[in-house]
């Protein structure tokens, strides 16, 4: 505490010289009763079951007893300034610490002041002016005393308050991020449905016109059929083959409109996966040697995924046949199946066509996309494979894309 603060203090206590001269008498008092008035102060305390729980300990009331007869002999008229507010403050501190309240301080100031009362009185005997001056002076140390020591209980307070106020405000911070992320998720979700949704609906027209136009074209397909020995000449057989060639691609684009749409019950049988690429590639072997194509395989043993073999291996199919029809004049294609995390599979099929001619790649996955010449692809195959790679729980994705060639990842997640 700065001097004038100090000085100001004592000041607004009233306490001065006078005072201490005065209190400097009690000295002889102090030492000859200060074992009994600390051991009344001790007596004191062991009659509440609070202060008895800090009492248990023999150091900590040994500790307490030896700082209370020295705070007694300390009131023999002190100098009051830095340093002895320094003692008053740690006197303060530790009994905060051990848990005394404030109660029990000004409790004890109290217990003091009326145990010093009669020794005072006695020791001033027939000098009833003099004892009221003694009793006066002590009364306004004391309250010095314990205006210090609430200082450092407030102080305790507004620290543990600022702890609490730091706390909330970080929580409430937190619970403004947790809120705001949710709000991102919910608005996601509800992005999600309304596509959904809106998917769910054109599945369904999708469904209804596959149908209608399926009929017609079936019958169109029958006839041009009968009409093959009744066509003459070089030019009308061209025509008529071009008329059924057509109508074989629109009714494979018809078929996998109602494959994406009709709600479809996959087995789960164990699928081992190297078995599996190995079958489809050697079912393509044809294809690509036609193409100038030489896989190359590098697969790992693992163990099964949970799936449906014939899906599985759709998806397989049309990622290579993807592959070949990028490579018309021939290149390499690899396919590589190795475990690229805990309990997950992943199958990487690359190329060494053109690239994927999109802004975003990923948009191969949807329905009707296509890089191919227009007559070469209905943009329906990758989509499926999306599909048939989700319902295993798996993923799909273009790992990369450039002038280089193009691979895809399929994760899916082994049997355990």
């Amino acid at each position: 505490m700065p001097e004038i603060e100090l000085e100001r203090e004592l000041a607004f206590f009233e306490y001065g010289p006078e005072d201490r001269a005065l209190l400097g008498g009690l000295k002889p008092v102090l030492e000859q009763h200060a074992e009994r008035l600390v051991a009344a102060f001790y007596r004191h305390l062991l009659s509440f079951p609070e202060t008895q729980q800090f009492l248990r300990d023999p150091e900590v009331t040994k500790r307490l007893l030896r700082e209370q007869r020295r705070y007694l002999l300390s009131l023999a008229g002190p100098e009051v300034d830095a340093a002895y507010v320094l003692d008053r403050r740690r006197i303060g501190e530790m009994h905060e610490r051990i848990g005394l309240g404030p109660r029990w301080y000004v409790g004890a100031y109290s217990l003091y002041f009326g145990l010093l009362t009669p020794l005072i009185c006695e020791h001033s005997a027939g000098d009833p002016l003099k004892s009221e001056r003694l009793l006066v002076a002590l009364q306004k140390l004391m309250n010095f005393d314990m205006q210090i020591a609430m200082e450092r209980y407030m102080a305790r307070r507004e620290r543990d308050l600022k702890h609490l106020n730091d706390e909330l405000a970080a929580a409430g911070r937190q619970l403004a991020r947790d809120l705001e992320s949710t709000g991102i998720e919910l608005r996601q979700t509800a992005e999600r449905a309304r596509a959904a949704e809106r998917l769910a609906s054109i599945g369904v027209l999708v469904a209804g016109l596959a149908h209608e136009i399926g009929t017609p074209m079936g019958v169109i397909r029958g006839h041009a059929k009968l009409l093959e020995p009744a066509v003459q000449g070089d030019d009308a057989k061209w025509r008529l083959q071009t008329i059924q060639q057509q109508i074989g691609r629109i009714s494979r684009i018809i078929e996998s409109l109602l494959g994406m749409a009709r709600p479809q019950r996959s087995r789960r049988l164990p699928v081992e996966l190297r078995p599996l690429i190995e079958n489809t590639v050697a079912f393509l072997r044809e294809k690509f040697s036609r193409r100038g194509i030489e896989p190359r395989l590098e697969l790992a043993e693992l163990g099964s995924v949970a799936g449906d073999p014939e899906r599985l291996q759709q998806v397989l199919l049309n990622l290579f046949l993807n592959a070949a029809d990028a490579m018309p004049e021939g290149g390499d294609l690899v396919v590589k199946l190795s475990q690229c995390a805990e309990g997950e599979a992943e199958i990487q099929v690359s190329d060494t066509g053109p690239g994927i001619a999109l802004e975003d790649p990923d948009e191969v996955f949807d329905p009707f996309v296509t890089t191919k010449e227009a007559g070469e692809g209905n943009g329906l195959g990758l989509s499926v494979a999306h599909g048939i790679v989700a319902e295993h729980g798996g993923m799909i994705e273009v790992a990369s894309s450039d002038r280089d060639g193009t691979v895809f990842r399929i994760m899916l997640p082994l049997i355990q």
